[in-house]
């Protein structure tokens, strides 16, 4: 109606020109009509105020001092309010051979909101501990650097730090002072004017920040804001929207201890993927009111805890609710998901040795916010309205049409847009693969540079196009041609260090698992594996099933506090293949195996017998569980073969005619020299041969010409 009023108020002054002065008053009256009239309109074509700013104001808190002193990207030196973002203790020493002015560390954060900062007494504590001495003075000194202004504290004249350990606390004075968006907050640690007291060898005072430490700093700065907007009737379900606006961005919502939402007194617990917004997160509350919910005013209140035992901040705000019959006909618009929410990652390795080629094939099942978070890129693919440095505003999606683009579903041609894009360069792909996109380390996936394997790339959304948490795979097939590489990597830590719970966690817990699957062909082996500080929940298997070589991992919970790397070492050649192993292996045995019962013709054979179920035994072990290198299967087996002569030669004599009695030795002489032992003639030298076993058929040989003569009965 707007438009129209306005398209009529220029025609009628074009032609309100060269006309009489009557009609110009007249026309001017009808225009002053029509501005009262826009005038009136207006206020109804703005919509009302749809959020309720209902908290919160600057709060006094303590940001932990975390990170490695010579770190850099992730591991840098940082600060958080969240106590379960607390790793490790990271430290620095100073010993009495520093002179001048020592630096111990600078602490940054880039606050993601506009704020002013009130006039407040900022406080810097840091853990000390002084090693081989009595005590220690020296001056310490902190600068404070919020946006482009500096501030600074002493310690003062030269103070004592006592032995043991102890807290260097330090009060910073902060005026009023406006934070803009993306200003860094700088905090740097010095020391100077070292002096030890009856120091000992390698005297020094070393400071340790991080987990159990108590080393921050507490400042005033506006924590959050909260606000929530009105309540949307959709369907059956009212969604409650709550952003939370914040220095720390989403992080204020993905590190939380702990929350607790309520409806009228009622907690919900359905949480949608919440999503990104400016400076913060909005998180979607769904309240299921059941049949015939009845209109009216309902009370919502927040409950959020920054650290465990923290006094909760609490607020909260009325909604003014109407239901209609049939169900609510509102919608809710879901922005960018949230990364680091929640995620579940299985990752499922595939590698296969052939002598000359290793292939491999990984496959990344993703399921939580960051499927959402893949399948709302695929839809804004290209979307100019995005961050610069966003994945996802690449000019890869310039073959998206413009009405397929942020249609609450992944399109195929937007689907084949980003696998296009990773499938067509090995950086694009480290990017999707790094920080940028799945927070995962190549190096720890594959054998060798991506470059040099000619990955291949797929997408599968699993039957589910739509911007949800459901599951969806990518699969990464690459090939490695060996060319002299004996020592190859199989796996390594490959996750990515993250602030805060990290990408992949569900609820706070480590939410990674990987299994890992290597086998080899029947002429190509390995000669060993080589495993690294594997963590006690890695589990790594190496066993030789027929002719194939088979390596396999599986870890559940991995997160980026594990360090692991996991090798193999290639057999030189088709000798130490598995075939080849396994045939020497039991010509080895069975030819001690046939010695053994050689040797003992005219002997008892169950010493042998034992001794060959026992190698026999032994090797399966060797050769199949214990998957020793094949030169020391096959030195085993030969060890065996060469152990069963002096076994064939102790074994006692068959049968013996005759025993000693309890007579005497006399008498038991007497004895053998009566015992008739039978003789049989040669045929062919009339030679006698006496014959000791009462076995038939039986051959022995001739004592006078060697013959071997055979004796049936």
């Amino acid at each position: 109606m707007v438009e129209f009023a306005r398209t009529r108020v220029r025609g009628f002054q074009v032609e309100s020109r060269g006309r009489h002065p009557m009609q110009s008053r007249r026309s001017r009256r009808a225009f002053g009509l029509l501005i009262l009239l826009i005038a009136a309109l207006i206020p109804l074509s703005v919509p009302p105020a749809s959020a309720e700013v209902v908290c919160c104001g600057s709060n006094e808190f303590e940001l932990y001092l975390i990170g490695d002193p010579n770190g850099d990207g992730d591991d840098k030196p940082t600060m958080t309010p969240f106590e379960n973002e607390l790793v490790g203790i990271n430290e620095k020493g100073v010993s009495q051979s520093v002179q001048g002015t020592e630096e111990i560390a600078s602490w940054s954060i880039d606050w993601k909101q506009s704020a002013t900062i009130p006039e407040s007494t900022w406080r810097f504590n840091i853990a000390y501990e002084v090693e081989n001495a009595a005590g220690v003075y020296a001056n310490a000194t902190v600068k404070v650097m919020i946006g482009g202004e500096l501030f600074t504290a002493e310690s003062g004249t030269p103070g004592p730090f006592m032995t043991g350990d102890d807290l260097v606390g330090i009060d910073i004075e902060i005026p009023q002072i406006a934070l803009n968006l993306n200003d860094e907050i700088k905090v740097t640690f010095e020391i100077r004017s070292i002096l030890f007291t009856q120091p000992g060898d390698e005297s020094a005072i070393r400071f340790k920040w991080g987990e159990d430490t108590d080393s921050a700093l507490r400042a005033t700065l506006p924590l959050v804001t909260i606000e929530m907007p009105n309540a949307l009737v959709v369907g059956d379900e009212v969604f409650l929207p709550v952003i939370l606006r914040s220095g720390f961005g989403e992080r204020m919502w993905s590190s939380l201890e702990e929350f607790e939402f309520k409806v009228g007194g009622v907690v919900i617990t359905d949480v949608r993927s919440p999503s990104i917004v400016t400076d913060g997160v909005e998180v979607p509350f769904v309240w299921n009111p059941g049949s015939n919910p009845t209109d009216g005013n309902y009370q919502v209140n927040l409950s959020i805890w920054l650290n465990a035992g923290d006094i909760p901040l609490t607020t909260g705000r009325s909604h003014a609710i109407t239901f209609e019959e049939g169900g609510g006909t509102e919608s809710y618009h879901f922005g960018e998901p949230a990364r680091a929410l929640g995620s579940h990652l299985d990752v499922d390795i595939d590698v296969k040795y052939d002598g000359s080629y290793v292939t491999r094939t990984v496959e990344l099942e993703i399921e939580g916010s960051m499927a959402s978070w893949l399948r709302w890129g695929m839809d804004n693919i290209g979307n100019g309205s995005l961050p610069g440095d966003h994945l996802f505003r690449q000019n890869f999606g310039s073959t998206v049409a413009s009405d397929l683009r942020e249609n609450g579903k992944v399109d195929e041609v937007e689907r084949e847009a980003l696998l296009n894009h990773i499938d067509s360069s090995t950086s694009n792909l480290k990017i999707f693969l790094g920080n940028a996109g799945l927070a995962l380390n190549p190096d720890g996936l594959f054998e060798a540079d991506l470059f040099d394997l000619n990955p291949e790339v797929s997408i599968d959304l699993m039957g589910v196009s739509g911007i949800d948490d459901a599951p969806m795979r990518i699969r990464i097939d690459v090939v490695l041609d060996l060319t002299g590489e004996e020592r190859i990597l199989l796996i390594s830590d490959f996750i990515r260090p993250q602030l805060g719970n990290g990408i992949w966690t569900m609820n706070g817990d480590p939410a990674l698992n990987l299994h890992v699957r290597l086998t080899t062909g029947g002429f190509s082996g390995l000669y060993s594996v080589i495993k690294e500080d594997l963590p006690d929940d890695v589990e790594v298997d190496h066993y030789r099933f027929g002719v194939t070589e088979v390596v396999t991992l599986h870890a559940v919970g991995l997160s980026d506090d594990d360090k692991f790397e996991v090798e193999y070492a290639v057999a030189g050649s088709a000798l130490f293949s598995p075939f080849v192993t396994l045939l020497g292996t039991i010509l080895i045995l069975v030819s001690g195996i046939v010695i053994g019962l050689r040797l003992t013709q005219y002997r008892s054979r169950w010493i042998v017998g034992i001794s060959s179920i026992a190698f026999s035994g032994m090797m399966t072990y060797v050769y199949a569980l214990s998957a020793l290198p094949p030169t020391f299967v096959m030195g085993i087996a030969a060890a065996c073969a060469v152990l069963m002569i002096p076994l064939a030669v102790i074994s006692p004599r068959h049968e013996a005619d005759w025993t000693l009695s309890e007579d005497s030795l006399s008498d038991d002489y007497e004895k053998a020299l009566a015992r008739e032992i039978p003789t049989v003639d040669c045929p062919a030298c009339d030679t006698s041969n006496p014959v000791e076993t009462t076995k038939r058929p039986v051959r022995i040989p001739c004592g006078g010409c060697g013959r071997n003569l055979r004796i049936e009965g």
